[in-house]
């Protein structure tokens, strides 16, 4: 019997206690609760299917899926380009630097695990201010530089991603441990809907945002309390 390793190291990466930092980012979601938008179970699940498929699907979710695709092809110029794009796309200070600084940590961390040439390179393209550095980025070309499964890997991100949110909104609102586990196995078709809808876009999607989650965004820095780096 073989054995793929590769399907362990999916689950290490994409682990909430993989130590890169992403609990303390909550992408403008606690202005929503700090303005009473979101505030109970409904219109967290509100919320969360809304950022989900009018943000996230045109930004993270296919960074992931279009840098697995260059990294396959092994073209750091293209994964430059898509870092641009993506740091170009996120107006938000906040969620550019953040994502930056998780870029970062993961990076320095895989990086102990595998020597992967395409990986040195993306890292020292950011060292050198080539590029900013964005964790979708860098999670995606690491899954196939590991020969994670394209299709594991995407949906490993997608479901972290929607579990840290609800993690967020267990904090943050308060939301109960139920309803959280309630509200994150109630995604499962929404997130297949998602994955699906990937297999059509391509770089020129990336930016489709909804603009009120980046206003949101921006107006995080001048809360007045805050328990969140975004």
């Amino acid at each position: 019997m073989s054995i793929n390793a590769s399907f362990f190291t999916m689950l290490q990466i994409t682990d909430s206690i993989f130590p890169i930092g992403s609990y303390t980012q909550s992408n403008g979601l606690e202005t929503y609760v700090q303005k009473g938008i979101v505030k109970d179970r409904e219109t967290a699940d509100e919320y969360l299917r809304s950022v989900l498929v009018n943000s996230y699907m045109y930004s993270d979710f296919l960074a992931v899926k279009l840098a697995y695709e260059y990294s396959k092809d092994m073209d750091i110029g293209r994964l430059i380009e898509l870092d641009e794009t993506l740091c170009a796309v996120k107006a938000p200070r906040e969620m550019k630097d953040g994502s930056s600084r998780l870029c970062g940590r993961f990076l320095k961390l895989v990086t102990k695990f595998s020597s992967d040439e395409l990986i040195y390179k993306y890292k020292t393209a950011i060292e050198n201010g080539q590029c900013y550095g964005q964790h979708s980025i860098a999670y995606g070309s690491f899954s196939a530089v590991s020969n994670i499964a394209k299709e594991d890997a995407i949906k490993a991100y997608m479901y972290n991603t929607t579990s840290a949110i609800i993690n967020n909104c267990a904090k943050l609102i308060p939301l109960g441990q139920v309803d959280g586990q309630t509200l994150l196995f109630g995604m499962q078709n929404l997130l297949q809907e998602i994955f699906i809808n990937l297999d059509s876009l391509d770089v020129y999607d990336l930016g489709r945002c909804c603009a009120g989650f980046d206003i949101r965004a921006m107006q995080h820095e001048d809360l007045y309390s805050r328990l969140y780096m975004s």
